[in-house]
């Protein structure tokens, strides 16, 4: 192979790559709008993340992480929930997002309404765990709120 072949799958696959990062941006972009201008209201806080992961922060007590996964040019989207202050995440959903900026075939990750209502579908069983367990008076915990679930941890 010549150093022009190898040069021009260079370019292929940087050109690939930023444009699967320029949608995970757009999709974090939309998530994050659709979050903080609705007038619904989800008791998020937007929480600090490394740069590949978007989190929000739960009534105060659960970080929800959102990271795209699968390493290089990984179209994995996850869903994980955690203890505010514990690296023990647990699995609740998962997306795919294509380069061309769908998510889960089913709409663009430009679409802000489309995107966080995808969110609240894939994160609404923890939202059913936790009205379940105050409407019994109970305590949670992220044991019991992912025993709901049924999420394996995260390594």
């Amino acid at each position: 192979m010549t150093i022009w072949e190898i040069s021009e799958k260079a370019d292929y696959i940087a050109g690939r790559h930023h444009r699967l990062q320029e949608e995970w941006r757009s999709y974090c972009n939309a998530l994050v709008q659709g979050i903080t201008l609705s007038k619904a209201r989800l008791h998020h806080a937007i929480g600090c993340a490394p740069q590949q992961q978007l989190c929000f922060v739960l009534f105060d007590h659960f970080t929800v992480y959102i990271t795209l996964t699968g390493g290089f040019n990984g179209h994995t989207i996850e869903y994980a929930i955690a203890n505010k202050d514990s690296d023990d995440k647990r699995l609740i959903a998962q997306a795919q997002l294509t380069s061309d900026g769908n998510v889960d075939g089913a709409f663009s990750a430009h679409d802000r309404e489309k995107v966080l209502e995808h969110y609240l579908s894939k994160i609404a069983t923890v939202y059913d765990a936790l009205y379940t367990a105050l409407a019994a008076d109970t305590p949670v915990n992220l044991t019991t709120l992912v025993s709901e679930n049924g999420a394996p941890a995260l390594a």
